[in-house]
């Protein structure tokens, strides 16, 4: 049996409701919902007049569908209307909405060492733990504490609580999506921007997900397990790319000549092959003297960026044990993953929905923590 759908659209200028539509009123429905970065939604649906005045630039689009636990209205993610296309297709008008999810405001600033009342000489710098940085940032540049004309209205950041690796930056016009992205790679926080009521917007920094991988829970606790011969999955693809690897940093700090700071820092894949010491420069220069904080998350995040590329991609059967969304499994989650002689903890990083008037296909994109 499908879940119901059910697609609301709010003003983005007071937050009331201005149109309530179920899937049956679009041809077809397709939406993103990516851990740490911008999830995407697209619809088709008939042409009508009034179409137009409700899809407004960044009217909030809040896609809810029902618990396959509770079978009650959940949401599953909210977007920014971004792109409506209007167009004849033979005798049928056609009405095409495109838009961005919330955290698509962060992509939105870059880091203005003016917005930083600490700021000196000219960069916004940071240490401690990252989403205590990261929530400093973003109350900076977008939120209550930045000026005026660059606070986004209704929008707030929940308090952090001390809780992410120490991260240290030194930043001076970076695109503040990036930097969030930069630190959640190298710590362990996520973060989420969520619609709370009307038009009312909060961005959260903290872990998202549990662990339920095999190794963390058997035998004493419930795990999933994603595997093909399991029956919970179906269309199993296992990439492993290995082609860009870089493991071994030497990360340039400040200095002239011979007498540049230069700290290095490896990852253990060096020893995964004799010959597999792949080494790669990375410019930290923007980093302070004496700054170690800052050298070592730098050079870190940046041999995270390097490292080798494994993704698992699969079609949840939605009927055996490990395979239904939003019960056994959600964005953030830690499972464990068996496709043939392979076997390995991944984490659920994107979740893909079609939906069309008599099916809904499911795609799921698990991948390195």
């Amino acid at each position: 049996m499908l879940p119901n759908y059910q697609i609301t659209v709010y003003s983005p200028l007071d937050g009331s409701a201005k149109a309530v539509f179920d899937g049956a009123s679009f041809d077809d429905v397709k939406y993103s919902k990516i851990l740490n970065d911008v999830g995407l939604f697209a619809a088709t649906m008939p042409y009508s007049d009034q179409l137009a005045s409700i899809f407004t630039l960044d009217s909030l689009i809040e896609v809810q569908r029902t618990s396959p636990l509770t079978g009650r209205l959940q949401t599953e993610d909210v977007y920014f209307c971004r792109l409506t296309h209007h167009f004849r297709e033979g005798n049928e008008e056609k009405f095409v909405v495109g838009g961005l999810s919330l955290n698509h405001l962060l992509a939105r600033r870059l880091v203005d060492p003016a917005d930083d009342p600490l700021a000196a000489a000219g960069y916004s710098t940071k240490a401690g733990p990252a989403d205590d940085i990261l929530h400093d940032y973003a109350n900076e540049q977008c939120g209550v504490s930045a000026s005026a004309a660059r606070q986004f209205p209704n929008f707030s950041v929940a308090p952090s609580s001390s809780v992410g690796a120490s991260a240290g930056r030194r930043l001076r016009y970076e695109n503040l999506l990036d930097i969030f992205q930069n630190v959640a790679n190298q710590s362990n926080v996520d973060f989420t921007t969520s619609r709370i009521t009307g038009n009312t917007l909060r961005l959260v920094i903290a872990p998202i997900g549990t662990d339920k991988t095999r190794s963390r829970n058997y035998p004493f606790a419930p795990f999933v397990e994603l595997n093909p011969l399991r029956g919970n999955l179906s269309d199993p693809s296992l990439l492993f790319d290995r082609k860009q690897e870089q493991n071994y940093v030497y990360a340039l700090a400040q200095g002239p000549g011979e007498s540049r700071i230069v700290t290095r820092l490896s990852s253990d894949s060096i020893s995964d092959s004799p010959y597999n010491r792949i080494e790669f420069t990375t410019d930290i220069r923007s980093a302070e003297r004496g700054d170690n904080t800052t050298i070592l998350t730098s050079a870190r995040a940046a041999l995270y960026d390097k490292q080798p590329h494994k993704e698992f991609t699969f079609r949840p059967s939605g009927t055996e044990a490990g395979g239904t969304y939003r019960i056994d499994y959600d964005i953030g989650d830690l499972v464990t993953c068996t496709f043939g002689n392979d076997s390995f903890d991944l984490r659920i990083r994107g979740v893909e929905i079609t939906l069309s008037p008599n099916n809904e296909e499911i795609s799921v994109t698990v991948a390195q923590r």
